[in-house]
């Protein structure tokens, strides 16, 4: 055995999974190497911690984390980078490929770009390189033919204000996204990407010839609950832009669904077609795809999705790219927003920035084009309206966001301050104290509420929205669960998390036959026989609500403390954001920054944040940064090349 792979068994940092495909690959290997088995070892550990490869010259930075330990083992503990890629290069159960590869077929579990020194599993290979190849084709096709007069009328009437800071950014992007094969708009909570494709559609639409048939589109995102919002917003977007009445009737009536629906999902595996209906040879009936939440969309599902859209359609991809990452292996929508600037102090192309100021009447500065793949086709939208960014809150999720450790925490001891509070446990028992007793406080106004209608109303619905407890993790004295079990306790005498009237309730799985979506949530009310129903926020039932029997819905669960994971897409006027005794693999400023940007203003009221974590883990957490290691970017700039 060799010396890494013996550490990492002996060491219980290896999951049984992981070393039974190592196994596997060193009997198809038939020299029984244990070089190749450690690399199958080490790819399968690096995907389930949402990486696509790992770079054989830096596995010496890979933290492994057991049960009960974590471990870097050092460069000399690893096989020398030139020795053990030539042993993989050599193996049979080993393909040696390229960057510019478009991986029609893999054959062999594992897959080294000979180019990088980095190792897949053969799966994730493929993914990477047909999604490179799809993106490197919707780049090189031309532009819709647009009428460029019309185009240019229909963006001074409908962003009017395009001059602002803000409405500027999201005039150049409607701008640049409405002829191209593939658009990217990303910016933080509040910028107005939604508004943006709202505008974009009724532009798009609104250039149709009399009598032509107006593009279909396709709304979708990766969850339930994020295709329902999307929808809603939309909806209310619709009637504050200036359009032809049948255009923003269309707006409000648009259906969203998520990317698995979009796709048709199905039970078949894929060696009998599975798992999506939908591909290149079937492919989606729409000539325009706007998928929202792309940070959450892994490199698997990416792939299926690019696959299954005409090549003459459209894609515009939104989100946030400094948000948290998706669940599974993969960071696309951070590898393809490869401009950290601005889209006028970036290096879009001379010909495309000429462009856009005719279509626009936007002044662009004259840049050096950076020549990125990408760069004619990302927008970055900088400015948000959830919070002022230039409050304490607004500088204190850029100072997140920029890694400055000393600044948050100078920041969250500022004296003063009305809109941060940091509560600094002595130890985890007073943490699970302050988070239980400050979530006792919080929910007095949705108490008060249900004293007022105790069959609930939207008051009753706007009150359970002002508050949120956010924790990191879901298990352990600090998570969602151990902190809805000790509120629940303290409100009801009961031991369990059961629903109670007045407790917040999420839904645990997608429930397409009630309309209901994993992450969804509601509250628990009481009907005229007493039984219990959860209340819906539903733009489409009367008075904006929607009452579901709790029997009825089954997957659920009291929900005062949510993981931050859940929490993306929403935002409230009060969030505790809860993080662990010690350090964790799960933290990273990706996290802290997406609890701290769902804090919102309400009207004239300023957001509110409390943060209860003691200082060395808020450190630790502002220094971590989520680095997946992908190959996409350069498998991009080796496809635009070859």
């Amino acid at each position: 055995m060799s010396r890494a792979y013996a550490q990492l068994v002996e060491g219980g940092l290896l999951h049984p999974l992981h070393r039974a495909l190592a196994d596997l690959v060193r009997r198809i290997d038939g020299r029984h190497d244990e070089d190749v088995a450690l690399a199958a070892a080490v790819a399968s550990d690096q995907v389930h911690r949402g990486h696509v490869c790992f770079d054989l010259t830096e596995v010496d930075r890979i933290v492994f984390a057991g049960e009960d330990d974590e471990r870097q083992l050092t460069a000399d503990q690893w096989p020398a980078p030139e020795t053990w890629t030539a042993t993989l290069s050599e193996s049979a159960a080993v393909a040696a490929r390229s960057a510019a590869d478009d991986s029609g077929r893999v054959d062999r579990p594992l897959v080294i770009d000979l180019d990088r020194k980095r190792v897949y599993l053969a799966r994730y290979w493929f993914y990477q390189q047909r999604l490179a190849a799809c993106i490197a084709d919707r780049v090189a096709a031309p532009p819709l033919d647009l009428d460029e007069a019309a185009l240019a009328d229909g963006i001074h009437r409908l962003f009017p204000r395009r001059g602002e800071a803000g409405d500027r950014e999201q005039c150049l992007a409607s701008a640049n996204a409405v002829d191209q094969r593939l658009s990217v708009i990303t910016g933080g909570p509040g910028t107005g990407k939604t508004t943006t494709v709202a505008r974009l559609l009724a532009l798009r639409w609104g250039l149709v010839p009399d009598g032509a048939a107006a593009p279909r589109v396709v709304l979708a995102a990766p969850t339930g609950k994020a295709a329902a919002r999307l929808g809603e917003s939309l909806a209310r977007t619709a009637d504050h832009i200036d359009a032809d009445p049948a255009l923003r009737r269309r707006l409000s009536e648009i259906r969203t669904s998520t990317i698995h629906r979009a796709l048709r999902w199905t039970p078949v595996p894929p060696e009998r077609g599975g798992p999506f209906t939908h591909d290149a040879d079937f492919p989606i009936d729409a000539d325009l795809v706007v998928v929202d939440e792309a940070s959450m969309v892994d490199l698997g599902l990416m792939w299926r999705l690019f696959d299954a859209v005409r090549p003459d359609a459209q894609i515009v991809l939104m989100g946030d790219r400094d948000q948290l990452a998706s669940v599974e292996a993969g960071v696309v929508l951070g590898d393809l927003c490869i401009a950290p600037e601005p889209v006028d102090v970036r290096g879009m192309s001379e010909s495309r920035r000429r462009l856009l100021q005719a279509r626009t009447g936007v002044e662009l500065p004259d840049v050096e084009p950076s020549g990125a793949p990408l760069a004619d086709h990302v927008v970055n939208l900088p400015v948000s309206r959830r919070f002022d960014p230039s409050g304490p809150l607004g500088r204190l999720a850029q100072q997140v966001r920029a890694g400055r450790a000393d600044d948050v925490v100078e920041a969250l001891r500022e004296p003063g301050s009305q809109s941060i509070r940091w509560i600094e446990p002595a130890n985890p028992d007073a943490a699970v104290d302050s988070v239980v007793d400050r979530c006792l406080r919080l929910v007095e106004p949705l108490s008060d509420a249900m004293r007022t209608h105790p069959a609930g109303d939207a008051e009753t619905l706007r009150a359970l929205n002002q508050f949120r407890i956010l924790c990191a993790h879901r298990f352990g004295p600090l998570g969602a669960t151990q902190v809805n079990r000790r509120v629940t306790a303290r409100l009801t005498s009961a031991e369990a998390i059961d629903l109670h009237p007045g407790c917040p309730v999420m839904v645990t799985a997608n429930q397409e036959r009630l309309g209901l979506f994993n992450g969804d949530t509601g509250v628990a009310v009481e009907d005229d026989g007493g039984a219990l129903d959860v209340l819906f926020e539903d733009a489409s039932g009367p008075d904006g609500l929607r009452r579901v029997p709790a029997v009825l819905i089954g997957r659920c669960e009291a929900s005062y403390a949510m993981t931050i994971h859940k929490s993306q897409g929403s935002q409230f006027h009060d969030v505790t954001v809860v993080l662990p005794p010690r350090p964790s693999p799960i933290l990273s400023r990706e996290l802290l920054y997406t609890a701290i940007t769902r804090v919102a203003d309400v009207a004239d009221t300023p957001g509110h944040l409390t943060v209860i974590a003691t200082e060395s883990v808020l450190r630790t957490t502002v220094r971590n940064r989520i680095r997946r290691t992908s190959g996409l970017s350069d498998a991009l700039d080796a496809q635009r090349n070859s």
